[in-house]
This record gives C-alpha cells, sequence and structure tokens, in this order.
C-alpha cells in the first residue's frame, strides 16, 4: 500500500483531511482484497452496507454485552435481560472490541482514527491518537488492565497505560497489516498474527517469528491459554486454492500441538470459557472444543457466518455475531436460545 504522508503547514488541515478521507478508502479496498475470499462475494452481493457486526463481547461481570460493525453503532445489551440499553456512534466502521478484566471500560479499534477507551461506569470517553491517524483493526489487554495493545493496518502495535497515555509504538518490520493481537497471561509479551506469527516484548524485540503452515495463509484471531502453556489461533484458509481454514493449537514453546481443517469458512473470533476448559468458535457454525482441540459440539448450520464471539463470565451462554447483521445467544453446549436487538 503506498504510503501516505501528511501535509504540514497553513494548509494542512485541508489537506490532512483530504489524505484521510483517501486513506480510510485505500484501507477498505484493501480489506475488500485481502480479506474478503472470492467465495463469498456472490453470497455477499445482495447484503446492505454496513451489515456485518464483527465484535460480540461481554463485560467481565456479565453487565454488559456488547456488539458492534462496519455501521460503527456499538450496540450495548443488558446482560440479564438480554435488552438494549444504548448504542454509541463511534462515526466509524468497528473491528474490534475489548472489555477491561476488572472494569467496565470497553476498548474499541476502528477503522479510521476512532480507537477509543469507553468507561461505561464513570460515562467518560478517552481517545487513544497517535502520531498520525491510521485505521486499527485489533485491541487486546493485558492481565492486569494496566497496559493495551493496538494493532493497526500499517503493520504497526502501539501500547499504552489505561489511562491512555502512549507508551511505544512498534514499527512495522517486513509485514503486512496486524489482523489480531494478545498478550501473554503472565509475561509483558505480545502475540500479533499477520503472514506470520510475530512474538514482541514490551521494548519491541521481535522473540519469535513463526509461518503457522507452508501455505501462505492469512491469520485472523488468537488467544493464549489462561494457563500461558499453549495458544490458539484460527484462519482464513484460501478458496481459490485446496487450502482449508484451520484451527491450530500451539505449544508455549511455538510448536504445533494439534490442528483441525473441519471448518467450511474462515475463523473469524475464538474465545476461551470462564473457566479455561472450552474454546468457542466463530466459522461457518458455532463450534466448541475442549483445550486438547477436540470438537465438544456443533451449533445447527445457518444461512450465515459468525464473526464475533464471547462466553458469558458465568459459563452459561454464548454471544455470537454475524456477517448478516444477526446477534444470537446459545447455552453451553452450542444450542440457539434467542435472538438479541437485529440490526435495522
Amino acid at each position: 500500500m503506498t504510503k501516505l504522508f501528511w501535509e504540514r503547514g497553513t494548509e494542512g488541515g485541508r489537506k490532512m483531511k483530504i489524505k484521510m478521507k483517501i486513506k480510510i478508502i485505500i484501507g477498505v479496498l484493501w480489506l475488500i482484497w485481502f480479506v474478503t475470499p472470492t467465495v463469498f462475494l456472490a453470497q455477499e452481493a445482495d447484503d446492505a452496507p454496513g451489515k456485518i457486526l464483527w465484535t460480540a463481547n461481554w463485560s467481565h461481570d456479565g453487565q454488559y454485552i456488547a456488539v458492534s460493525g462496519d455501521d460503527g453503532q456499538i450496540r450495548l445489551f443488558d446482560g440479564k435481560s438480554f435488552e438494549l440499553i444504548r448504542s454509541i456512534d463511534n462515526e466509524a466502521g468497528v473491528h474490534r472490541l475489548r472489555w477491561h478484566p476488572t472494569a467496565n471500560v470497553l476498548a474499541v479499534a476502528a477503522i479510521s482514527d476512532r480507537c477509543q477507551l469507553i468507561d461505561l461506569d464513570r460515562d467518560t470517553t478517552i481517545h487513544l491518537k497517535g502520531e498520525e491517524p491510521i485505521a486499527t483493526r485489533s485491541v487486546a489487554w493485558n492481565a492486569s488492565g494496566t497496559l493495551i495493545a493496538i494493532a493497526d493496518y500499517e503493520g504497526n502495535i502501539t501500547i499504552w497505560t489505561a489511562e491512555g497515555k502512549r507508551l511505544r509504538t512498534i514499527r512495522k518490520g517486513a509485514t503486512k497489516s496486524y489482523v489480531a493481537i494478545d498478550w501473554h497471561p503472565q509475561r509483558d509479551e505480545i502475540i500479533a498474527l499477520s503472514e506470520y506469527i510475530r512474538v514482541y516484548d514490551l521494548k519491541g524485540n521481535l522473540l519469535h517469528k513463526i509461518s503457522h503452515r507452508k501455505e501462505s495463509v492469512l491469520m485472523l484471531c488468537v488467544q493464549w491459554h489462561p494457563s500461558g502453556d499453549f495458544f490458539v489461533i484460527g484462519d482464513y484458509g484460501d478458496h481459490n486454492h485446496p487450502y482449508p481454514p484451520l484451527l491450530q493449537f500451539w505449544n508455549a514453546d511455538y510448536t504445533l500441538r494439534s490442528q483441525s481443517d473441519i471448518s467450511q469458512a474462515e475463523f473469524r473470533n475464538i474465545s476461551w470459557s470462564p473457566n479455561s476448559k472450552k474454546l468457542a468458535t466463530a466459522s461457518d457454525v458455532l463450534r466448541i472444543w475442549s483445550k486438547s482441540g477436540k470438537l465438544l459440539a456443533e451449533g445447527p448450520a445457518m444461512q450465515d457466518l459468525l464473526w464475533g464471539v464471547d462466553w458469558s463470565p458465568d459459563g452459561k451462554y454464548i454471544v455470537t455475531s454475524s456477517i448478516n447483521g444477526h446477534i444470537q445467544l446459545w447455552d453451553r453446549k452450542g444450542r440457539w436460545v434467542r435472538d438479541l436487538g437485529k440490526k435495522k
């Protein structure tokens, strides 16, 4: 992607706005080219723009469910009654939400420079603005909730404090955009996915660089197991070649322990249950796995693709969001319970 330089001087403000619009358009075009497989283009042709709900996340105390996507509306549902409480306009498409591990603070990764920390209890918002406006793709808190890492479409990782102070930017190496990011549960190490698995320390040192399969396939989601003994990644596959989407379980020494290729669509998001014994995955259907990688349950087939997924803090439910704008609640065995508010 051609790098855009931001103009300074008397006409800097006007030129910056123009270039920001160009940058967003280029980012969206790149997203369509690099992330959307050809096999689904026909399926999505009839969908209205802004329909995709990328992310669904339950707050640590079960009070809120947050869901958002292409239209930038962050929908907050009551975690008990499942009724819609309010909507927050982020003014840009949202690609990832992450709740603080112990507070009702929601981190937002958005397609323009609308990355935010929204404190629901204090009703305050902190805008995380870097040295220049950059679209952000993924976001993650460290285990203590004192730091947050943001991965962007330029291939950078930026570290912030929970108060919104920028500590460091880990500049891109020979990489494409970062698509997913997670912290090690015990160490100040960050795992980031692009065309490789990369692991950095807080100083920005590259600790590991791993190719996850012999084919060049984009990875989309990653989560460490809370024990720190292993992590799981899900990838896109390549429907123009016989490369099925893979769900892979990796040991802490970065050796592959197991993998599955049963999904008919990319693995968009994954989530560990509160007791750390089960993994839920969003792809062509909802699937629930043991921590050893054994398939335990599978939701019913639907004419939809799941993109967001998360467990309730009590482990009783799973919430999902989809490419067609659906928000659904499931029980712990992957059985449909009900729909939440549908996007109009």
